[in-house]
């Protein structure tokens, strides 16, 4: 526990943490980089936050010993420090100024070799803004956290959103957006986004990563679905179900709870078997009222 760290070992826990992510970046390693910066699922006691709390000159530990880093590092710190205090306000607040720090190193990158660290920092700048939202709700606050998450989002869509290998990694931020705006109920924001990758010359929809062409399929299905543009929507929806992973159960059920009644505004009626697998029951009922009528 923290209350028993002695300062040399605290010492030594935060300079290791530093070391690894220097380390990470200097040999272009993404997959470490990424797992360094996971913040939202790890729990309230890890060895680091343990450090961080017996060593309350983190910050000024991690400027001194990585200059370079400066603008990223003490900030990153007092995000893994604020979210092991279940302060979930100060850990957002500390993580965006990490994550800009850091999308300014991305953008001096000449290689994706940080992508999936980039998609990471993208998950999380969501996933605490999702958390420092409900906090600010408990306390009588207004909730404006997830607001800002989606304008961070759309610097890191403008930094993917250019010619090169970067681009691939445009579509998962795209996604993220998406979870965004249709949480706060503005999808009528994802239509700028939708234009700059299905009109830009410089995307080829194909050359995406399936799992982010699933989720793309999938959200913007339920945009058409919104608009009754059923047609379309039954196109996407589709696509988002005949490429989603077989073995992701939750994930195909999602996309059914939107297919089957598009296939039924155009009359197409879904077999009970496939209801029964997914446990879609209330879409079963509609199935019946619509065989009635």
């Amino acid at each position: 526990m923290a209350a028993y760290l002695s300062m040399g070992e605290a010492h030594r826990r935060i300079a290791d943490y530093l070391s690894r992510l220097d380390d990470a970046i200097s040999q272009s390693d993404g997959a470490d980089l990424a797992s360094l910066l996971a913040i939202s699922s790890a729990p309230a006691s890890t060895p680091l936050s343990d450090a961080l709390a017996a060593f309350p000159d983190f910050g000024r530990l991690a400027a001194d010993r990585f200059p370079h880093l400066s603008d990223f590092l003490p900030s990153l710190l007092r995000a893994i420090h604020s979210h092991s205090l279940r302060r979930f306000g100060d850990a957002y607040s500390s993580f965006e100024k990490a994550a800009s720090a850091f999308l300014q190193e991305f953008r001096n990158w000449e290689t994706p070799w940080a992508m999936e660290a980039m998609h990471m920092v993208a998950l999380e700048i969501r996933l605490l803004a999702e958390k420092a939202d409900r906090e600010l709700v408990m306390s009588g606050k207004n909730p404006d956290k997830l607001q800002a998450a989606g304008s961070f989002l759309m610097k890191v869509f403008g930094a993917l959103a250019v010619k090169g290998p970067k681009r691939v990694g445009a579509l998962y931020v795209t996604c993220q957006l998406f979870k965004i705006y249709f949480r706060l109920g503005t999808v009528n924001l994802c239509r700028s986004v939708i234009r700059s990758i299905e009109t830009a010359r410089n995307f080829d929809f194909e050359d995406f990563p399936v799992k982010d062409k699933v989720t793309y399929m999938y959200y913007t299905g339920r945009l058409e679905v919104f608009n009754e543009n059923f047609l379309v929507a039954d196109q996407k929806l589709t696509y988002a179900l005949m490429h989603c992973n077989p073995q992701s159960e939750s994930n195909l059920r999602k996309i059914l709870k939107f297919l089957i009644p598009v296939k039924l505004s155009i009359g197409v009626l879904p077999r009970r078997t496939l209801l029964e697998k997914y446990n879609l029951l209330e879409v079963y009922i509609l199935v019946l009222l619509f065989s009635v009528y």
